[in-house]
């Protein structure tokens, strides 16, 4: 239960090294199975001919998960929902499950036990295996491509049921007796996961970035609370000097996909239609946001942003030298548990206007996918019941970090946050919440553009002294060329 899976311990891993860029698929097509050692070592490209198709029955499942059996010590869980019945035909099945590693390292551990409390109640041996969110997407090409692995498999921030539908299992079932009984899901979550009208993915949770800033500081130097862009910019431009600036991430890590797009769109840009079908990338908007960004990166940030990695804003909040940053409640979190002081004065505020009154907060979406090829569908539909049915304890069990998709969960006051006077604003974020593909929904291309990382590129080659249009040249090409591929395909 709940292994920790390292590079080198897994025959897969080779599909994890080079670049992400070559996992991409086409839309409706998908990878070649192997068949051959030959075959195994030869990198999928975007250009494989061969048409979407299952593993064939002779690929044998490959035991390739390292095996680390440990204990998890948690505290007892709070008051859940019973479960239904589990069907009598699960018993005695294996369910694999794979996870990210979680960026509140508790809500691991209750989720692996409560998987197995589960699983000793149903009689099916429940295994969690945990790898890190940016690995996701390589491994999820390396499952499809050997026909086997996990049962259920975990997508955070990129959510590739476009790429690979035709080859995971209808959840449609699952999702509407959920919606029914839970008020139905909030809009954004059905761009995430429905093809055609069916839903290919179940959405769990997804995770919420608000300004966190340090009130004392602000205080000190007559600063106003950070409402706009334009605010947290005087101030990371005030304080930088005194020892105390801003950073968002200008490296190829998920912040910097979320977080620049939140001030993007916020300033009223897009990047493609309300349908999804062409980019509107090149835009005025789209060249007065980057002037801001690299103003905002001049004035109030430093250097280091260029190699932060997701966790950099966290540490970097907790260390007492930012003075905000705009990040998920870990930051929060984190800032809590390793330094009090700072804690004490570190503030919420909603997700700042960029044009008045327009506030739009990109968040991470995060989705349970289960396999066609899997030998046990029906557990895992159980199981993703079972957790939907308690989501608010995974709420519980983050510390807050996890927001529903259900709209009855948001009756207030909500689990954790609405208990905490710093934190209830968090339950007015869904109003203006949005993934990736807003206005639209979050299409193959966006995808690919994601997951290659083109948005952040073109912000960070402005700011690293590109000319702006040549930078906008770039990154308009390589959104064009993209959506160009697919539309061919």
């Amino acid at each position: 239960m709940g292994a920790r899976i390292h590079r080198g311990q897994d025959p897969l891993d080779n599909w994890r090294q080079g670049s992400i860029k070559n996992l991409i698929l086409y839309e409706g097509c998908q990878l070649p199975t192997p068949h051959s050692a030959q075959d195994r070592s030869r990198r999928p490209t975007m250009m494989d001919p061969q048409p979407a198709k299952p593993a064939a029955s002779i690929v044998n499942r490959r035991k390739f998960l390292a095996t680390a059996g440990a204990g998890v010590a948690g505290s007892s869980l709070l008051t859940m929902l019973d479960a239904r019945q589990a069907p009598a035909q699960i018993k005695g099945t294996t369910l694999r499950i794979l996870q990210w590693s979680h960026f509140i390292p508790a809500y691991d551990a209750w989720y692996d036990k409560f998987a197995k409390e589960w699983g000793d109640k149903n009689g099916v041996k429940v295994r969690v295996d945990h790898i890190p969110h940016l690995d996701i997407p390589a491994r999820m090409a390396a499952e499809f491509a050997a026909g086997a692995g996990h049962d259920i498999i975990y997508n955070g921030s990129s959510i590739l049921t476009r790429l690979y539908y035709k080859n995971l299992v209808d959840l449609s079932d699952v999702a509407d007796a959920a919606g029914k009984k839970y008020g139905g899901w909030i809009p954004a979550a059905r761009s995430l996961v429905e093809v055609e009208g069916r839903w290919y993915g179940l959405p769990i949770f997804y995770i919420l970035a608000p300004m966190l800033y340090r009130k004392d500081l602000f205080d000190a130097n007559n600063l106003k609370y950070p409402d706009t862009w334009e605010l947290a910019r005087v101030a990371a431009r005030t304080l930088k000097p005194k020892g105390h600036p801003t950073g968002i991430a200008l490296s190829q890590c998920a912040d910097a996909n979320l977080f620049w797009r939140s001030m993007f769109w916020s300033h009223g840009g897009i990047e493609a239609t309300p349908s999804g079908d062409a980019p509107t990338i090149d835009s005025k908007e789209l060249r007065e946001f980057l002037k801001f960004a690299k103003a905002l990166f001049e004035e109030g940030m430093t250097p280091e942003v260029f190699s932060w990695d997701d966790a950099s804003d966290n540490r970097y909040l907790a260390s007492g030298i930012a003075c905000w940053v705009h990040d998920a409640i870990s930051a929060y979190r984190t800032t809590e548990d390793t330094n009090p002081p700072v804690f004490q004065n570190t503030f919420l505020g909603l997700e700042p206007q960029g044009q008045p009154g327009k506030r739009v907060s990109a968040a991470a979406p995060n989705v349970w996918m289960v396999w066609k090829f899997s030998k046990n569908q029906q557990a895992a539909k159980e199981w993703l019941s079972y957790l939907i049915d308690n989501d608010l304890e995974g709420m519980v069990q983050s510390r807050g970090y996890n927001m529903p998709y259900l709209n009855d969960r948001y009756k207030k006051p909500m689990p954790v946050i609405g208990a905490d006077p710093k934190l209830q604003i968090l339950q007015d974020f869904p109003k203006f919440v949005a993934f990736y593909g807003y206005p639209g929904p979050s299409t193959t291309p966006i995808q690919e553009i994601v997951n290659t990382f083109v948005f952040p590129d073109m912000i960070t080659k402005f700011c690293r002294g590109m000319a702006l249009e040549d930078a906008v040249k770039w990154g308009v090409g390589e959104y064009r060329r993209i959506y160009a591929k697919y539309k061919q395909a």
